[in-house]
């Protein structure tokens, strides 16, 4: 049986990596081998009405189980990340069947910071690491900006991202974290050059924006990504780096 262990442990496997290089195909793979469970540890994606902007929204595939950390709206503030590493555990012991791993899947560097450095070193689980990296810049950035142009226009019922920003920010009390959030701060930067309201229901309308405007938020919002995922793959190098966490047993795979 894959990962069972025989001292009782709870076995975990977690895929740990920068945005956009298949966390969620390695995470869904496993899944279908072992019928495992997967758990996303990610932060932003437990606000529902962030399901385009942070991946949540398509993530569901047949045959694979996967379970947020809860569902929330940004009008419920910040998920801090002590609370949401506390939530993780919680959600793996309650997915957890005896004799069967569970997979968590995951980008979010506070969040997973706290989980390694205050659950996991006094947690009875077996855990192994698969550190996923980032593909040559060129590469990277051109899938990432086919990913913004997903995000831009979604598959219908989804919202695309500039609806999304558009009903944030028409909430002041809201406007600090929504500019906090990867994407939508360069789709804010995008609409101060171009002088457009980012309330306004009209600048959402993609299909009514000139191509060179929408590909121009497009490469913008990859670039973002890109910055991003620079800091996560530096970051998840030195958290699970052995021997970082007594209780992780390191894979290259």
């Amino acid at each position: 049986m894959y990962d069972a262990t025989d001292d009782g442990m709870l076995a975990v496997r977690l895929i740990v990596g920068p945005t956009g290089v298949g966390k969620s195909a390695a995470a869904s793979a496993i899944a279908r081998r072992t019928h495992a469970p997967v758990v996303i540890a990610d932060r932003i994606q437990c606000f529902t009405d962030l399901a385009t902007t942070s991946a949540r929204a398509g993530a569901d595939e047949p045959g694979v189980h996967r379970a947020w950390l809860g569902d929330r709206i940004v009008s419920d503030g910040d998920y801090p990340a002590a609370e949401a590493a506390e939530a993780l555990v919680l959600t793996v012991q309650r997915m957890a069947a005896p004799g069967w791993p569970v997979v968590i899947e995951g980008g979010s560097i506070s969040l997973l910071a706290h989980f390694a450095d205050h659950h996991l070193p006094r947690l009875p689980w077996r855990v192994t690491v698969t550190t996923l990296t980032r593909p040559a810049p060129d590469r990277y950035l051109t899938a990432l900006t086919v990913r913004a142009h997903s995000m831009l226009r979604p598959t219908p019922p989804n919202t695309g991202l500039l609806d999304e920003l558009a009903a944030l920010w028409r909430e002041p009390a809201q406007r600090w974290f929504t500019a906090s959030v990867n994407g939508l701060e360069a789709a804010l930067e995008w609409c101060a050059k171009y002088g457009l309201d980012p309330a306004d229901p009209v600048t959402a309308q993609v299909a009514d924006l000139p191509p060179r405007l929408v590909d121009e938020l497009a490469q913008l919002i990859a670039e973002r990504h890109a910055e991003h995922g620079a800091d996560q793959e530096r970051a998840f190098a030195e958290l699970f780096a052995p021997p970082a966490v007594n209780a992780i047993t390191p894979s290259a795979g």
